[in-house]
Order: C-alpha cells, then structure tokens, then sequence
C-alpha cells in the first residue's frame, strides 16, 4: 500500500508540473517591445499615457520574462536629500554604474530613488502607505522605473537607516553607510505590473508630465512599522502623491513567473 500511494504521489506531482508548464506556455516570452522607451528620451508629453494608475488585476495580459534583470548591490549614502517635498537619495557615479537594470539586453542605470506618501500607484483600488521609486536611465536618455509599495507590517532597517539619516530641512546629508538595495525590494520581484507611463512629478493632478517611460509595479510589498511612517512624516508633513491618471487605451501587462 505504501508503495502504491508513493507512486500515486509522484504521479499528481509530475502531472501537476506538467500542466504548470503548459499554462506557462501560453503566455509571450518576451517583454513586450512596445514598452520599451530605448529610443525615446524622456521629454515629450506623454498626452494618452500619464502616471499614476489604478492597476485592475483582472483586466491585465499575461507575460512570462526574465526582464527586467535587476542588478543592484550596496551603495554608499553620500548624498541623502530632503527636496522639502520628500527624501530622495541620489548615487555616485561609481553606484550607477554598479547598480542598474536590463530589458531586452538594454541597459538603464539607477539615478535616484525617493519616496510618495500614500502610494501613488493602487492595485485593485486599494493604496499603500508608502511608495518608493527607483529611476533608471539609459545612455541614450530613456527612463525606466520600478515601482514599490510600501505596508504596514515589520520593521525595516534600511528604510530606519534612510529615516534617521534625512536632513531635518531642505538639503543633503552625506554617511558613510553602506546600504543594500535589495533590502528596499519584495522578496520576488518576478512578479509584478509593467505598461507605459510618465513622470509623476512636477504636477500633481491632470497636468501632463513629461513621457513616455517604462512602469514597473511590483505586486508583493515591503513592510514597515507605524512608528517608522510616523518618523517619516515627522520631516515630511505633506503628502505628495498624484492623482490617478486615466487609462485609455493602454494595457496592463502582468508578470506570472
């Protein structure tokens, strides 16, 4: 009987994988070309393809990519920014070249990030508490940047890090912390929201901001305590995030790895 149900077993497993396999089959391989701004440098009005959205999970295209590769590692906190509006930490020449993501074998290196307060990006209509973005930029002036939310949950050490180390007014400050990037990213970052969008930034409501860019809103979130939001809101007092954009006729693709 043992020997039976052992197989049995191994049997529903091979054909579980197998079917998971062919629903992975059906979907494109390849990250769609028609996102990728390699040859548009940012600075046209992007009239039908403003940021933010609302990301409705059930009306998204499926995909299944290994883009974007993402490339990051520890950087050193030289430069850590409160713009009055929010905190923004700008790299060194030497962490942008170190640091930087891939599409389609395109190379966008990591300028900056900085952080919206509620997230400017809701998926299903619901927000986050936070939202940092990481902006990339190619050698041939085109943008690409990955979206994170942020929710109430654990601490985290690196956003405590980046907190502590915020000039109490408009200015920079520089550490000699290292900080690893990956820590301000979900576990998998396989999974995730793409489609083509704008700044989001200077104007916060239907104004156009200039375009087009890639979008990348990663599905899962990090964590961070309410003690911590609140020491955030403690040199940033002002929400700045924008309001939700129209769609049109643009879709949603969605990453299922």
């Amino acid at each position: 009987m043992k020997k039976i149900a052992l197989l049995l077993l191994v049997t529903i497993t091979f054909v579980s994988c197998s079917k998971s396999d062919d629903h992975l089959e059906n979907f494109v391989k390849e990250f769609p070309e028609s996102l990728v701004n390699q040859d548009k440098p940012l600075g046209t009005a992007n009239i039908d393809g403003q940021t933010p959205i609302n990301i409705n999970a059930s009306f998204t295209e499926k995909i299944s990519t290994l883009d974007p590769v993402i490339h990051y590692g520890a950087i050193t906190l030289s430069n850590i920014e409160n713009t009055e509006d929010n905190l923004k930490v700008n790299l060194s020449q030497a962490d942008k070249t170190d640091n930087f993501i891939t599409i389609k074998g395109n190379k966008y290196e990591l300028q900056q990030f900085h952080f919206h307060y509620h997230s400017e990006h809701s998926i299903n209509g619901e927000y986050g508490v936070m939202e940092i973005h990481f902006v990339h930029k190619s050698s041939k002036g085109a943008y690409a940047v990955l979206g994170v939310l942020v929710k109430n949950g654990k601490a985290n050490t690196s956003l405590q890090t980046l907190f502590d180390g915020s000039p109490k007014l408009k200015g920079t400050n520089a550490l000699s912390n290292l900080l690893n990037l990956n820590t301000l990213l979900p576990v998998d970052t396989n999974k995730y929201y793409a489609y083509s969008g704008s700044l989001t930034t200077p104007h916060l409501d239907f104004t156009l901001n200039e375009g087009p860019l890639t979008w990348f809103v990663f599905k899962n979130q990090i964590e961070m305590t309410n003690d911590q939001f609140k020491n955030y809101q403690g040199n940033y007092s002002k929400e700045n995030f924008r309001v939700i954009q129209p769609l049109n006729n643009r879709k949603i693709f969605e990453n299922i790895r």
